[in-house]
């Protein structure tokens, strides 16, 4: 047994991936013989169906990386090549793809993060309620702002106007004085 701690974690996690590849290969070697099955009893349709989803395991174990792209593509092609050998134009036709597992409904986890999206979604809708509310008080602040910008600016003119008219009546009235 290793010393070394992360050498002991590398020993776990390698064992963990070959249990997990012995399972996928494990599946395509099944995958395969159903095929091998399906061609040896004649039946197109089911060898189709069959060649389908095993070509579809290939994929996702290649994914995983339990095989090599090119091994995938050298199995799937062998397994068409004996397929359609007696699968026909219309156990083509026939075939419907497989629609998807449906999810586990009912789960505390599931539950929990349906609640967890659903409060950020109502959080959301209301930060964003506040924010426009926000917003409109800021642009009536900033409009009130204006208009009392624009009245000081009036009656500083009127001021002004009103200091130049003195200026000018002071004057004529010295010289109406003299």
């Amino acid at each position: 047994m290793a010393n070394i701690k992360s050498q002991k974690k590398r020993i776990i996690t390698n064992e963990k991936a070959r249990m997990r590849n012995r399972a996928v290969k494990a599946e395509l070697k099944t995958a395969t013989r159903h095929v091998k099955d399906a061609v040896a009893a004649g039946d197109g349709k089911a060898a189709y169906a069959f060649a389908c989803e095993a070509c579809r395991l290939m994929d996702k174990a290649v994914t995983k990386g339990v095989i090599h792209k090119n091994q995938a593509a050298n199995r799937k092609s062998g397994i068409m090549r004996l397929a359609n050998t007696v699968v026909t134009p219309a156990d083509i036709e026939a075939y419907e793809k497989m629609t998807p597992k449906p999810q586990k409904t009912g789960s505390k986890k599931a539950e929990a993060k349906a609640a967890r999206k659903a409060a950020m979604a109502q959080a959301s809708e209301e930060k964003a309620k506040r924010r426009e509310k926000q917003l409109k008080e800021e642009k009536k602040a900033a409009e009130r702002k204006a208009k009392e910008a624009e009245e000081a600016a009036k009656a500083e003119a009127e001021a002004a106007a009103a200091e130049a008219a003195e200026a000018e009546e002071a004057p004529a009235e010295e010289a109406a004085a003299e």
